[in-house]
Order: structure tokens, then sequence, then C-alpha cells
């Protein structure tokens, strides 16, 4: 369990320093390609959900931010009464993280910090205009891990067990 703690942990402390990087690096509007021109590092101050959505809600959206985190926590919590699912255990680990880092802002600052953007030619043109931070890449790649759940076969009644 304590390597899952770890996890969570270390994705908030993580997207923290970077999201205070960013916030002291690339105020003025600065901008910088990296990695060949794929990724654009530049600060967006998103008071909405994902592309915007209920920006003009922000109570609305930290209640509901607030209850999807509260209920991934509930399934993480229920995971460890059963065996292995090392990879949903996993990727709820990185989705708390985020998860927490982003709410964590809202409450704080009233906005996601976000600070980098993907670019992969022109067909994909309009993901360039999506700006992420490494929580929502952490929460949707989580969220993914988290769908590989194995059922625990019934007729063996095993025990809840330890990581």
């Amino acid at each position: 369990m304590l390597r899952y703690i770890m996890m969570t942990a270390s994705v908030i402390a993580g997207d923290g320093i970077l999201k205070k990087r960013a916030e002291k690096e690339l105020a003025d509007n600065k901008s910088k390609r990296i990695l060949g021109g794929r990724i654009r590092i530049h600060l967006l101050h998103n008071p909405g959900a994902a592309l915007g959505v209920w920006k003009d809600h922000p109570s609305y959206l930290l209640a509901l931010n607030s209850v999807m985190l509260g209920a991934v926590c509930g399934f993480f919590a229920h995971l460890f009464t059963k065996k292995g699912n090392v990879v949903a255990k996993t990727g709820l680990a990185l989705a708390i993280g985020g998860g927490v880092s982003n709410l964590w802002d809202r409450i704080r600052r009233g906005y996601v910090t976000d600070y980098f953007s993907i670019h992969l030619g022109e067909r994909f043109a309009r993901l360039e205009s999506v700006v992420f931070n490494v929580s929502d890449v952490c929460i949707i790649l989580g969220l993914l891990g988290s769908l590989f759940v194995k059922k625990e076969d019934a007729s063996q009644g095993e025990a809840p067990h330890d990581c």
C-alpha cells in the first residue's frame, strides 16, 4: 500500500513543482517548443474543466470534482480488499494524485494551471489548442488503467490481502 501512497504523493508534488515553475518562467505569455517542436510549453489558467467546460460555474465544478474524486478514492479503497489488481491500483493512485493536485489548484487559486500542449502535425492540429498539465495526463492514464480490474473468484472466498 505504501508504494501507491508514494505514487500519489509524487504526482501531487511533481505537478505542483511544474505548475510553480510554469507560473514563474512562462509569465508574460512566453512560449517555447521542445522535443523537435512536438511539445509546446506555455501557461494557461483554466477556470473550467477540460476544454474550459463549466468555466462560468466554478462552485458547481468544485463540487463535481470533489464528488468524483471521493468516488475514485472509495473505489481505490475497495480494491485494497482484493488481491492483485496491480494495474488498476496503480492507475487509481495516479488518477487520485492528479485529481488532488488539480482540485487543490481550483480551491486555492480558482483555476487550474496548465502548461503544455502537443503538436502531432497538421492532421491533429486541433489537439495543439488543448493545454494540459502532468496531473491531467495522470488522470487520463490512471482511469484507463483502472479499467483492468479483475473480478475476484467468488467461489474461492478469499480473505482480504495486503498489497
